[in-house]
């Protein structure tokens, strides 16, 4: 009987040290930022690197960025994403028959035209960044709400990846990814 008592007690123990652990661990694991808060201010872009695929043509496409004077700045009141500057996106496309091309294009954007793959409100939700993507106007048609994941957020650096899929349509299927870097 008191065998059993001793090692009730020492089971109890060894489940409490264990919770309690667990516990102090999680508090570290940096679930504790505030995405709105930090993401405040302005980002400098230093990377952009993409990989998707269209499944109905099967054209994979690669994507890095080059020429980088771009930033990006998350305001408070109202929550707003402020683009300026430029970079080059160059595309490298591979069909299934192995066959290859390539291009570059600019994102350019001012005060009165704004461009890239952030652009008009934005929120948080559950640790992701939630924009609307959209050609001249948010609700137009084509327009959709886009899922990117904060990757990483620091005083001094945040990293987005989106899922390539929220593009897709009822007429083609996209799979694969893009990331962008920014520094401050």
């Amino acid at each position: 009987m008191k065998l059993k008592h001793i090692t009730t007690s020492l089971f109890v123990l060894v489940l409490t040290v264990f919770l309690t652990s667990c516990t102090t661990d999680d508090a570290d694991t940096g679930n504790s930022v505030n995405y709105e808060t930090e993401i405040l201010g302005k980002w400098t872009l230093v990377s952009h690197s993409g990989s998707y695929e269209v499944s109905q043509s099967g054209i994979s496409t690669k994507e890095t960025g080059s020429d980088y004077n771009y930033s990006i700045e998350f305001t408070e009141e109202p929550q707003v994403i402020n683009t300026s500057g430029s970079y080059t996106v160059n595309v490298a496309e591979t069909t299934t028959q192995n066959e290859t091309s390539s291009f570059s294009y600019v994102i350019n954007s001012n005060q009165n035209q704004q461009e890239g793959v952030f652009i008009g409100t934005w929120s948080i939700e559950r640790g992701n960044l939630i924009t609307r993507v959209y050609d001249n106007e948010p609700n137009e048609e084509g327009s959709y709400t886009l899922t990117t994941d904060i990757v990483e957020l620091t005083d001094t650096r945040l990293v987005l990846k989106t899922d390539e899929s929220a593009s897709s349509s009822a007429d083609y299927t996209i799979t694969g990814s893009t990331t962008l870097i920014f520094e401050r």
